[in-house]
């Protein structure tokens, strides 16, 4: 009996890694995600421990700790640059512009710069915090692809195997292509574009100059390639390799979220939809005593909502059968003559979501708001204001459970119009309650069967997977550019000649 339990350990230890998670801590969402994560490969069995930078003060204060036998490492962040120290002020203004090609890109400089220095402040951490990681001999590094530092920063602490993992849903050309995939903008759109995967002439125009830009806004690894390269030959390797050749030898991807909510585009095997990380139980939760009563007094349902403005202010009071729970961080004396709005400074939004009273969602477009009004099957009306906010909305409308508010065109007028639309037009809720039925038809019974499955593979010695043919191909050779040239010069010089 006791040779047998002595076995089973053995086995149970051999599939557990020691695993470094280095964590971009850019804003309180990056970390919740990386904590969730944490907390999702501690239950798989593995040891975790985080190398956060903080940036900018961004995270709330309310974060006090990560997740229960996890590890962190946290790095404060000081950049030389007043602009650079107040760029969130700068981008949560633009957000509520009309941001121009030009904005995009000064914020994507600016965004390079605080990269690089971070990068540079990463690396100088003192000779004991490098030893403690070293001497934990990880197995494998995860890093988010904003940049390639944390391949510098693996190195530094001698872990040979990373693997990248995504924020948001969506797969930015560089981290592609160093993983020898190249993106097919003819229907594949670029991150950043407001088109879906059915693009017209002058769309597929724009979403290849998208592409061609390499404008992926925080994410500049061309722009950022040479700095870190220094910092990384410097500090690091003493002139022995590079960060793209290392780049090429990271065997997998992990995508946040769910495949089927993106647009369809071909992967390799090592590019992989990891599913919902930090899944609960899919019977509704329990509600705090405060929440719980203003639910129960719902007259026709909820309605949840997280922005903030007169206009819907306004529309709302017109919604007096329905009750509204809005998260708002601040006092809004105006909506206390509304018996039906419940202004609240936090909500268990994913909570309330599965309530059955819950009949509509209104929000950006998160991608964390998509993923879960799509598993709960909940209509909503998105207003994205950045980034790729308004691609989610393109995936959303796809489906045909969501509708959309132009953040320039806002009046109460037409948020009433809109809601009652999706209120009163029953194809909506049928629309969410199917995908959400197709979310929940899975192949495997366990519920992070393919990231496990990309664990294993990202610290396996077989990398026979990897696109590793396509890594050496120029553009011109990728797309047979060159052959058609020729092809072309052959078919100039036959025809003069006749």
């Amino acid at each position: 009996m006791s040779v047998l339990l002595s076995l089973l350990l053995l086995c149970a230890s051999c599939d557990s890694l020691r695993i470094l998670q280095i964590v971009p801590g850019f804003t309180n969402s990056h970390v919740l995600f990386n904590y969730r994560l944490a907390e999702t490969l501690t239950g798989l069995g593995h040891e975790v421990h985080m190398w956060t930078q903080m940036e900018m003060n961004m995270v709330i204060t309310a974060i006090t700790k990560p997740p229960k036998n996890v590890t962190e490492l946290r790095i404060p962040i000081q950049f030389s640059d007043t602009m650079k120290a107040e760029g969130l002020k700068v981008f949560q203004t633009m957000m509520f512009n009309d941001a121009s090609a030009y904005d995009l890109w000064w914020t994507g400089q600016e965004f390079k710069d605080m990269r690089i220095e971070a990068c540079q402040q990463m690396l100088n951490i003192s000779e004991q915090q490098t030893h403690f990681f070293v001497q934990k001999h990880f197995d494998l590094a995860i890093g988010h692809f904003h940049d390639l530092c944390p391949l510098a920063m693996a190195k530094k602490t001698g872990i040979e195997r990373v693997a990248w993992i995504t924020h948001g849903t969506s797969v930015y050309d560089f981290a592609a292509v160093q993983m020898g995939l190249r993106t097919y903008p003819s229907f594949v759109p670029h991150p950043l574009a407001a088109s879906g995967d059915r693009m017209r002439f002058w769309e597929r125009l724009v979403n290849v100059l998208w592409h061609l830009s390499t404008v992926d806004f925080v994410n500049l690894p061309q722009n950022l390639l040479y700095d870190e390269n220094h910092f990384y030959k410097t500090l690091i390797s003493k002139g022995q390799d590079d960060l793209w050749s290392l780049a090429q030898q990271v065997p997998i991807l992990l995508i946040n979220g769910e495949a089927q909510l993106d647009f369809p585009r071909p992967f390799p095997q090592g590019i992989s939809f990891m599913g919902e990380i930090g899944r609960k139980p899919s019977q509704n939760s329990v509600l705090n005593d405060d929440i719980k009563g203003i639910v129960d007094r719902a007259d026709k349902g909820i309605i949840i909502f997280s922005l903030g403005t007169k206009s819907f202010l306004d529309a709302f009071a017109e919604f007096s059968r329905y009750t509204i729970i809005w998260r708002l961080e601040m006092d809004l004396p105006e909506a206390k003559r509304f018996k039906h709005i419940h202004i609240l400074r936090w909500i268990p939004q994913k909570d309330l979501m599965r309530h059955p009273k819950t009949r509509l969602l209104i929000a950006h477009g998160g991608y964390n708001s998509l993923l879960e009004t799509a598993q709960a099957g909940v209509p909503a009306i998105l207003m994205p204001l950045f980034a790729d906010q308004f691609i989610n909305a393109k995936r959303a409308q796809r489906f045909g459970f969501a509708l959309t508010l132009n953040k320039l065109e806002l009046s109460p007028d037409i948020v009433k119009k809109t809601m009652q639309s999706i209120l009163t037009n029953p194809i909506y809720a049928e629309n969410a309650k199917r995908l959400a039925s197709m979310l929940s038809d899975k192949p495997f019974t366990e519920p992070y069967a393919v990231l496990s499955h990309r664990l294993r593979l990202a610290v396996s010695p077989r990398d026979y997977f990897m696109l590793k043919a396509a890594q050496n191909l120029s553009f011109l050779q990728y797309h047979c550019l060159d052959l058609g040239a020729i092809l072309l010069c052959i078919f100039i010089v036959v025809y003069k000649q006749n």
